[in-house]
């Protein structure tokens, strides 16, 4: 196996998946797809509000359907949060649950239910008591060949249970792919099956092409791998991750996986606490963030090792970086890029760069896994194990 074999494994599962189900998704699901977006117009009409509800990961995918959803105008809120608003009769929850048997959120759903609520779940596995729970149930693909195959052939053949990280990657990532399609839908006034189908190819074509453009100079992804991996052993240097909006959410996603890996993850919150030689990688398609740039700048100083990804190759990001990885993006980034607001022009923001900064994240997970030997089984050690 060459030295980026896992990576390379990794992310095109992820996208072979779920490329793989928009059809039969269209095919098996519609009524749920459009009974879904009719309930979402119908909440916005009468005013009420939507919460999105799970835990760890599988929010944090749902709060990238709500951040969607809120750049619509809906009045989005995430159960838990500080700024948290009250559910009330006729509002929408929408619950992401792989296994659809996550303690907390089964009982949040429970609650709101009580309350008068209507509930939409993201769970891969029917029958579930999420599922049962429900009013609508989207089932996300969550099955890959490799799942199939004997774990001790796949012991014998020196590989994990997948070439992806552990405990649930794919739901996660195919809930942002499904709700960003789903959201798309609600741009028009027709049922919009088309849009859901065409708002998912861009989504896996960008992925595709940004996949194109890391593996076409091995060097600087082997380079980032060796730097993040510095987080593990005796040396336990510190890796911060950053991004604003989605990018946010996907670095918390990937922080989390980085985590379960053995690696030395810090919050940005104990920021104060970086040293020389620490590791930050920061998230911005535009690479002009002020709030990411800010990090990066203070990094440097820092004399800290500093990884962008970003779509923005002459970006102040990418000129500040000690190490990068250049993904794809959608041009309609530029009125962005250039005046620093959302200005309203594309009504539906489509999240073609975060999706393939999570994936490219996920994937450098599996090589990091494979070149340090991390079994899976340590690796759920390590996940949280009351939700």
């Amino acid at each position: 196996m060459s030295s980026l074999e896992a990576f390379k494994d990794a992310f095109m599962m992820i996208l072979s998946v779920s490329e793989e189900h928009v059809e039969k998704m269209l095919i098996e699901q519609k009524r749920n797809i459009l009974a879904a977006v009719s309930m979402l117009r119908e909440a916005m009409v009468k005013g009420n509000r939507i919460h999105i509800t799970g835990m760890g990961r599988s929010k944090l995918a749902g709060m990238i359907v709500g951040e969607l959803l809120k750049l619509l105008g809906y009045p989005t809120s995430i159960i838990g949060d500080f700024l948290s608003k009250p559910v009330k009769k006729g509002d929408i929850v929408i619950a992401v649950s792989a296994s659809g048997w996550t303690t907390t959120t089964c009982m949040v759903v429970e609650e709101a239910i009580r309350r008068g609520a209507k509930i939409i779940a993201f769970t891969a596995t029917k029958g579930s008591k999420l599922d049962r729970l429900s009013d609508i149930s989207i089932y996300v693909p969550g099955k890959s060949a490799a799942e199939e195959t004997s774990y001790i052939i796949r012991q014998l053949a020196g590989r994990h249970k997948t070439p992806l990280t552990p405990m649930g990657t794919i739901p996660e990532t195919n809930t942002i792919l499904i709700g960003s399609g789903l959201v798309k839908m609600l741009e028009g006034t027709d049922g919009g099956l088309e849009r859901f189908r065409e708002t998912i190819s861009m989504i896996i074509s960008n992925a595709r092409e940004s996949f194109q453009r890391i593996i076409q100079d091995y060097a600087d992804l082997e380079n980032v791998i060796e730097t993040i991996s510095i987080g593990r052993g005796r040396t336990k240097k510190k890796i911060f991750i950053v991004g604003t909006g989605i990018g946010k959410a996907v670095s918390l996603m990937a922080a989390m996986r980085f985590q379960h890996l053995g690696l030395n993850v810090a919050s940005v919150d104990d920021w104060k606490f970086r040293n020389k030689d620490d590791v930050l990688i920061a998230i911005s398609s535009s690479g002009e963030s002020a709030f990411t740039l800010l990090y990066a700048d203070e990094a440097k100083r820092s004399e800290m090792n500093v990884i962008a990804l970003t779509a923005n190759a002459g970006s102040r990001l990418a000129k500040i970086a000690d190490y990068k990885l250049f993904l794809s993006d959608f041009s309609e980034r530029r009125d962005y890029v250039r005046f620093k607001v959302f200005n309203g022009k594309y009504s539906v923001f489509v999240p073609g760069f975060e999706y393939a900064a999570l994936i490219t994240l996920e994937a450098i997970v599996a090589q990091i896994a494979e070149n340090l030997h991390v079994r899976e089984e340590e690796m759920k050690l390590r996940h949280a194990n009351i939700e």
